[in-house]
């Protein structure tokens, strides 16, 4: 996948080496228990770089055994650390909903020096913790890293393994929600939420924290050349009406929800900058694209 040019909202960070801290919506707060279905995902990518990789992403739960994400957070994943046959999906992905993930006992490289034995340890001690439940991911089957953009059905699912004890879960929005609310009139100011585990700020400085975080935003539009009925815009510049922030490094696959609610209307896809500032993209969770693929996972 095209890590560099999907920017700021790629799957990502925990690579290679020591885990970095999940983190937090930009300019986020704590999310206090709000978003229960909302998870922490980590998997491992046997085709990045010479040794395989680790990346963190988000989403959402639809169901007990129903995880919903990026399309760009389920394509490359390995099977047993190895490659997986066509490379749709994979089995090397764990999915927590606490909403503080302790990996202070992920194996760090300073402990496991050789790659092989490093990686290893890793899916030996993501296994073994309760707090995780791994899955199956596959990806949306005409995601094709953006070659199709702005369509880049940059939807993906996993399929749990064990089902998550949850009060609540995540509701996909039906069918045109986001185009009835956008042709109301007069025109609404539609403030949306950003619920995920990603970076809260790289500039001025990094920082980051062990939590689930939320955030609002404002709709910007739907039918630009960059959206063009499949993609949504919202801003990520807090304050003037905008809401409190946006998403970042590892908020890919996290929910865009209508405001005070559980109705998914996006996933988080890209951005054009690797400050986590001005716009958020998120696939859209209302049009047939989605839908159909989503369904398919509960029939």
């Amino acid at each position: 996948m095209r890590r560099k040019w999907i920017g700021l909202l790629i799957a990502a960070l925990i690579l290679l080496g020591v885990v970095l801290p999940v983190a937090a919506i930009t300019y986020g707060e704590p999310d206090d228990g709000e978003h229960p279905y909302v998870g922490f995902m980590l998997l491992f990518d046997p085709t990045f770089g010479t040794d395989g990789g680790w990346f963190s992403c988000s989403g959402s739960a639809l169901a007990a055994k129903i995880f919903l994400t990026a399309g760009h957070c389920t394509i490359d994943i390995g099977t047993n650390l190895e490659v997986t046959p066509g490379r749709r999906g994979g089995t090397d992905v764990w999915v927590s909903f606490d909403e503080e993930v302790d990996l202070s006992e992920f194996p760090s490289r300073a402990v496991h020096e050789i790659p092989s034995e490093l990686n290893q340890a890793r899916f030996d001690w993501l296994n073994r913790n309760r707090d995780f439940t791994r899955g199956v991911a596959q990806a949306h089957p005409d995601y094709d890293d953006f070659i199709t953009f702005p369509n880049t059905h940059d939807v993906g699912i996993v399929v749990l393994d064990r089902k998550a004890r949850l009060g609540e879960f995540a509701l996909l929005a039906t069918l045109g929600t986001l185009d009835q609310l956008a042709a109301a009139s007069p025109k609404p100011k539609l403030i949306l939420e950003t619920a995920g585990y990603g970076i809260q700020e790289i500039v001025p400085f990094f920082q980051a924290v062990d939590s689930r975080f939320k955030a609002t935003s404002k709709l910007i539009e739907l039918n630009s050349a960059l959206t063009d009925g499949f993609n949504l815009h919202t801003s990520n510049n807090p304050g003037k009406g905008n809401g409190t922030g946006g998403s970042c490094f590892g908020d890919s696959g996290g929910p865009v929800m209508l405001n005070n609610t559980n109705i998914v209307v996006a996933v988080v896809s890209f951005g054009l900058n690797n400050t986590c500032k001005g716009a958020d993209y998120g696939y859209r969770a209302d049009i047939k694209e989605t839908q159909e693929f989503v369904e398919s996972f509960f029939n």
